[in-house]
């Protein structure tokens, strides 16, 4: 009882915290998101080192930092697309930069380096395309496809959990992931797609067919982030990516399903506007 009492505490400052500064304005969803963004990625590097690898996280974590930097400015439309042409010297230093550490695995630790990049930092910078609106050529803050994307992930969280404890019988993926059935997945997507009817009425520009579409991927795409980061831990044997907050864990878990969540959600939005 008081495990549970500590992880509902933590995570509703935990979601309030988040909530309020994307709420706020776009600077403080940049702050927030920004530095996400690089200690999530540093929570990655830190399971590559457990697994014996060196994975060049300082470097690692300034790239990163300006993939999510450069995606704000370019979704802003202050700058252009063009400007993402800079990113290539900088990634393809990387490789250079290991010549001169000395260390065992070269190959390995240039991979997981530029993997880390790809599997948190990308993911995290495609948030910014969510949250910026273009009207007859003005483009405005909007935050609301952004919240839509974390409702249905905690939405579908709380569907899974039930439903998965209730009527739990058939494993999902059970080498990775015991726990998971199929009657958890689909009462993830029961529960996501009543919160995108509840959200066509808060947010009513938006049409059920773009947020139930949305939902049901958030839940498919969500539960792949999830066994993929379940994967990796098992592979190097942990529980947690860290110990970010008491009862949850690391950064790394609670966004675990926003990694493979947010590219394909960017598709969507742009296929459907």
């Amino acid at each position: 009882m008081k495990e549970f009492h500590t992880r509902t505490v933590w995570g509703f400052i935990f979601v309030s915290a988040i909530l309020s500064a994307v709420l706020l304005s776009s600077y403080t969803f940049v702050l927030i998101f920004l530095t996400l963004s690089v200690f999530v990625l540093r929570e990655f590097y830190s399971l590559c080192h457990k697994a014996g690898f060196s994975p060049q996280i300082y470097p690692g974590l300034f790239a990163g930092a300006i993939i999510f930097v450069l995606s704000y400015f370019v979704a802003e439309k202050t700058i252009p697309y063009k400007a993402f042409c800079f990113l290539l010297p900088l990634i393809y230093a990387l490789p250079v930069y290991e010549l001169f550490r000395k260390k065992k695995n070269p190959l390995a630790n240039i991979a997981l380096t530029e993997f880390g990049i790809i599997y948190v930092s990308i993911p995290f910078a495609m948030l910014n395309f969510l949250v910026f609106k273009e009207s007859e050529g003005i483009v405005t803050y909007n935050y609301k496809l952004l919240i839509s994307l974390f409702v249905f992930v905690w939405a579908s969280d709380s569907g899974a959990y039930f439903f998965g404890v209730r009527f739990g019988r058939h494993r999902l993926f059970k080498r990775i992931s015991p726990k998971k059935s199929w009657e958890g997945l689909i009462g993830g997507v029961f529960t996501a797609i009543c919160a995108a009817a509840i959200l066509t009425f808060v947010f009513p520009e938006y049409n059920f067919v773009l947020l139930g579409v949305m939902a049901i991927i958030v839940v498919i795409s969500g539960t792949f982030g999830d066994l993929v980061e379940s994967m990796i831990k098992r592979s190097i044997s942990v529980k947690d990516s860290g110990r970010f907050m008491p009862g949850h864990g690391g950064l790394l878990d609670r966004f675990d399903s926003i990694l493979l969540a947010s590219p394909v959600i960017f598709f969507v939005v742009q296929f459907f506007h």
